[in-house]
């Protein structure tokens, strides 16, 4: 008698091996997109803070306390060091008051984070319940009428 796996046992443990891939690969893909909209939040939070530090050495410099980054057009991009993942598009804004509204982009994880002057927390950006694109990520420049 010969010891071993028939071929058909074989088919088997590979049909169940890739059912087992199928049913966990979206999962997985789920929690490195959520990680990776986490970390983009985290270096939002270091930007409001950074900015906020900036701000307080403008303000012993008596010089002017409003700041918008452009990431978009490269405007006052070098004016704050950031480490991590940095926006590859938006804008960041903070007032003489301190606060801060933001819409920035991350390429790498295709995500959209906002917050407004009147919000504490940073959220991705939807739509109708739709992440937004890289071209709806910015903000809108207010008119004084």
């Amino acid at each position: 008698m010969k010891k071993g796996f028939t071929l058909i046992e074989l088919l088997g443990i590979i049909v169940i091996l890739a059912i087992i891939a199928l049913v966990t690969t979206p999962v997985i893909l789920n929690t490195i997109q959520t990680a990776r909209e986490k970390a983009f939040i985290d270096t939002g939070y270091s930007l409001i803070s950074a900015a906020k530090q900036y701000q307080v050495k403008k303000a012993g410099q008596n010089e002017e306390l409003d700041l918008i980054i452009d990431y978009d057009n490269n405007r006052n991009i070098d004016v704050i060091t950031l480490t991590g993942d940095l926006p590859d598009g938006g804008t960041f804004k903070i007032d003489e008051n301190g606060k801060t509204e933001l819409k920035l982009w991350n390429e790498k994880g295709k995500v959209c984070i906002t917050k407004s002057k009147d919000e504490k927390k940073i959220t991705v950006a939807k739509e109708n319940n739709k992440k937004i694109s890289k071209e709806e990520c910015k903000l809108t420049e207010e008119t004084d009428e």
